[in-house]
């Protein structure tokens, strides 16, 4: 993997980030797109590094679309919002990074589930659901997360503990459980959107900063750095 992201990569986020959430996905040249049904109800464009005219056709879109929104990647998010700013946008969060890992450094053995929990998974073609719960209680969801598989990349999304389970190590064994199910397949790399809160985590396991991900609306700004639940 690269030490930085770049458009392929991020395609690649695009495409296992949208089919691990039901979401249609499209792909026009540097701009990917996804559907969300589920939250905004329209399409969420995605590019890495936008230019100045990437940025300016972006922005007569959202102000056309306001629940339209433009996840940008970048190295450089003061020049960037800058642009964007200059462009038409407003920005709705910054606090998200892309990042990755080297998959032949995680255990392809399936890890046991926390005394008194067992696993719940599901597999649908190359996405699979990965859930943690009591064994006295299987209604209760301790922790979970997803993992989609799209050529030699393991894309991870939405690792999450319920509030009442935290700091027991069990967002890890997810991940952990995660990765052995990716490992089945000719994965290469790691992929995932962290939050400010998961990317301490996924550090200590190993994971690497490649950019940062900058969310845009179209006009002025209805909230301020406002997480967007990738990860």
């Amino acid at each position: 993997m690269a030490n930085s992201a770049n458009d392929e990569l991020i395609g690649t986020w695009v495409t296992g980030w949208s089919g691990a959430r039901g979401y249609e996905n499209r792909h026009d040249g540097r701009v990917h797109a996804s559907l969300r049904h589920d939250t905004t109800g329209d399409w969420e464009y995605v590019v890495h590094e936008p230019t100045n005219e990437e940025l300016v056709a972006i922005a007569e879109t959202l102000i056309k679309h306001p629940n339209r929104r433009l996840v940008a990647f970048t190295d450089k998010t003061h020049e960037l919002v800058g642009a964007a700013r200059t462009a038409g946008m407003s920005i709705v969060a910054q606090d998200e990074v892309i990042m990755s890992t080297d998959m032949a450094g995680h255990d392809v053995e399936d890890p046991k589930p926390a005394e008194g929990f067992e696993w719940q998974i599901e597999r649908e073609g190359q996405h699979a659901w990965v859930s943690l719960h009591p064994e006295d209680d299987h209604d209760i969801v301790a922790a979970s997360g997803h993992v989609s598989v799209v050529g030699d990349v393991a894309v991870f999304d939405r690792i999450i503990t319920a509030a009442d389970y935290r700091r027991r190590g069990f967002a890890s064994l997810v991940m952990r459980a995660l990765a052995a199910i990716a490992l089945e397949d000719e994965v290469e790399d790691g992929l995932l959107v962290a939050t400010q809160d998961g990317q301490e985590l996924y550090k200590y396991l190993g994971w690497k900063t490649l950019g940062y991900a900058l969310v845009f609306e179209g006009g002025e700004p209805h909230i301020v750095n406002s997480p967007t639940a990738h990860s």
